[in-house]
């Protein structure tokens, strides 16, 4: 842990001095733990995981989501947080494609509609640990197809202040997790979008593809 402490100072010190981006000290706490979490286990006779919480900084957005791949179809789901009374809940189908394919399209999709709320800084929350991998270039995506969507996802990230993939499992992720399997059932192909504001809501479709290309997305 402290020589990746020390890797993710320097690297915000690069940052700093090559791009002219002001360190964002969360983030990067964040993402140094999340890049812990990815070391490869010493024991291959390791218990059972513990659940252990996420860590989040409720001064910044943050967002769970899921991808979810079947026969039928992909589906995405989301849930950003603007705070712990006001979130959006979306639902996105996304084709035909592998359980990879729905988790990077679906953070890929859910950066853009971040980047329309004016989010700079963003938590993301996930239990596809290989595709924090990929993101965090911890790790190459040896899947042809999935390169050019990895590489959008990485410009988009990119156009934050500050970004971290923090990978958790399963079991903290039910609510994207549920959202994804309903995307996958629907027939179409519109984002469903639910608001909820101190215990109310309303909800609404849209056509992202066709609103993010008039957005110059």
């Amino acid at each position: 842990m402290p020589l990746l402490i020390c890797w993710s100072l320097w690297i915000a010190r690069n940052q700093s001095i090559f791009n002219q981006k002001i360190p964002h000290w969360p983030t990067i706490m964040i993402k140094t733990i999340t890049d812990f979490d990815l070391l490869p286990e010493e024991d291959s006779n390791t218990p059972p995981h513990i659940i252990k919480p996420e860590i989040i900084h409720k001064s910044l957005l943050w967002t769970y989501f899921d991808g979810y791949a079947q026969e039928a179809g992909c589906g995405g789901g989301a849930i950003l947080y603007l705070n712990e009374t006001h979130c959006f809940k979306i639902q996105m189908r996304l084709g035909r494609g592998t359980n990879n394919y729905a988790e990077l399209c679906t953070t890929k999709h859910f950066m853009h509609f971040a980047l329309e709320k004016h989010c700079r800084h963003l938590q993301l929350f996930g239990d596809s640990k290989i595709v924090c991998s990929w993101l965090n270039r911890s790790s190459h995506c040896n899947a042809y197809s999935l390169r050019n969507i990895l590489e959008e996802a990485h410009k988009l990230i990119a156009t934050f202040d500050s970004f971290a993939y923090r990978h958790i499992y399963k079991e903290k992720n039910l609510g994207a997790d549920y959202l994804s399997k309903e995307a996958a059932l629907r027939q179409s192909e519109d984002w469903l979008i639910r608001e909820e504001v101190d215990g109310t809501f309303h909800q609404h479709y849209r056509k992202p593809f066709l609103e993010l290309r008039e957005n110059g997305l």
